[in-house]
């Protein structure tokens, strides 16, 4: 990256101080020829308004109008020639052609009025011609004048000159720069690299330092939250394996104490062998039970779930939901109640979504009071529909809202084992929610009962699912 960062620097600042010396150089040299041009074509101008004063009497003893001509001639380092209307050479400051005539197109197309003048630069000479006409604008003739472009070209070679020498001092401190400059832009990275390293060894305590750029810093932030969430997450890991290794360790700790109650009576009658071998089945059941809520919770988890997608009528499935969980809300006279406000169809896996459902209409009835109710409504719109369970019951401290969907947490210990819970239900449901790309959201208060409400898409997008051996040929087919 410092490589590519100074190479980059140093190509940017490279050419930008070439195309200003190249453009320096290319606006002063217009401006220099334009600067003669102009000169040459005011002198030509004066020159030609005295001619046409003088009625082209250059020799004239009576004005100095051959000297003037000579001498300007002699400053521009050029030529000068005077011609009347009859295209013939009245002045020639060359003599060349003194009293000759001239044919030109040039000075044919002035002298004709075609255009108003000729000015170019050609062959390292300036050439202005110009009409020379009287008051009535009548034109007598034209004025040829020529300037040498050398003290153009002398002005241009010497700004290439400083130029370059200017060049020679920039380019070591630009590259001095560009060296400083790569050097303080990945300082902050190779910091950055150094104390990565150092965390990937395992020290997820040790924070990336916020400081430097803008960019290193939001860089820094970014990471040391990242690093605080696999801290969480390894923590989380950890608990849970403990939270395991204590849930199945109980029921086995039970199964022994009942054993070796058995094998130290030797006088134990019938009744007794009975009562301790139900005993044992009822912590065999209860180990079961946390074993296939395992079982479900990885099951579900959204990374790891194979999804069985199909159209469902989530009315029905209510139903006999409800059918099912009627007998056990009428051991406790317990009202159950379902309201459908209209017929919902949704792609949905019905194994996992009768799971979900089961578990709130369960934990409700479960975690309720005598002669309570529990209301289970279902509604949609275009995109979504929502089941929401709501219920009478001992309700959610505020302190433990946040903790009920995590695994093997129990709001009350005691009260969910009477109940026979394990405490991964609604971490199973919460899974299985996620895995259909919808949300779930607990409102309760402690003693006032508790509502959970289940959001769930329509239709899942397969659009990231991998083709299947019927999609191919179909579209092979087609």
């Amino acid at each position: 990256m410092r490589t590519f960062l100074l190479v980059t620097v140093l190509s940017v600042s490279f050419l930008a101080i070439a195309g200003i010396c190249l453009g320096t150089m290319y606006f002063v040299g217009k401006s220099s020829e334009e600067e003669l041009l102009d000169r040459t074509e005011q002198q030509a101008a004066n020159l030609a308004d005295q001619v046409a004063l003088h009625r082209f009497r250059i020799q004239s003893p009576e004005n100095t109008l051959d000297a003037t001509i000579n001498e300007s001639a002699f400053l521009a380092g050029g030529r000068i020639l005077v011609i009347d209307q009859n295209y013939r050479i009245q002045k020639d400051t060359f003599s060349f052609q003194q009293d000759a005539y001239i044919i030109s197109e040039d000075v044919m197309s002035v002298m004709s009025g075609e255009v108003e003048k000729v000015s170019r630069i050609r062959n390292s000479y300036a050439k202005v011609i110009l009409p020379i006409m009287d008051e009535e604008n009548t034109i007598l003739g034209v004025i040829v004048s020529t300037a040498s472009t050398k003290t153009a070209e002398q002005t241009f070679q010497s700004m290439l000159r400083s130029t370059t020498r200017l060049g020679l001092i920039i380019v070591p401190i630009v590259t001095l720069a560009a060296i400083l400059v790569s050097w303080l832009a990945v300082r902050g990275l190779r910091d950055m690299n150094r104390r990565i390293t150092h965390i990937s060894e395992g020290n997820l305590e040790e924070k990336l330092p916020v400081k430097g750029f803008r960019e290193t810093r939001y860089l820094a932030r970014n990471y040391n939250a990242v690093i605080a969430k696999l801290a969480d997450i390894d923590t989380t890991r950890q608990e849970f394996v403990s939270d395991v290794s204590h849930e199945l360790k109980t029921p086995i700790t039970s199964m022994k104490v009942l054993a070796e109650s058995l094998l130290q009576n030797e006088n134990a009658d019938t009744a007794a062998y009975r009562e301790f071998m139900t005993d044992i089945v009822d912590e065999i059941d209860r180990e079961t039970k946390i074993i296939n809520d395992l079982l479900a919770l990885v099951k579900t988890d959204k990374q790891n779930a194979v999804m069985n997608f199909s159209m469902v009528n989530i009315n029905e499935l209510i139903d006999v939901i409800m059918r099912r969980v009627v007998p056990i809300a009428k051991t406790r006279n317990i009202e159950l109640t379902y309201e459908s406000y209209r017929e919902v169809n949704a792609e949905v896996d019905e194994v996992k979504l009768s799971l979900v459902i089961s578990n709130l209409v369960e934990n409700a009835v479960k975690y309720n009071v005598d002669n309570g109710w529990v209301r289970i409504t279902l509604n949609a719109d275009h995109s979504f529909f929502y089941i929401k369970v709501a219920d009478s019951g001992v309700g959610i401290p505020e302190d433990a809202k946040d903790k009920v969907f995590e695994r093997f947490y129990r709001v009350g210990k005691d009260r969910s084992r009477d109940t026979g819970g394990t405490g991964l239900g609604l971490a199973i449901a919460r899974a299985s929610i996620n895995a259909h790309g919808g949300t779930i959201k607990l409102y309760s208060e402690s003693g006032k009962g508790t509502t959970f409400t289940v959001r769930l898409p329509l239709f899942q997008d397969h659009s990231d699912e991998p083709d299947t051996d019927s999609d191919r040929k179909k579209r092979d087919g087609n």
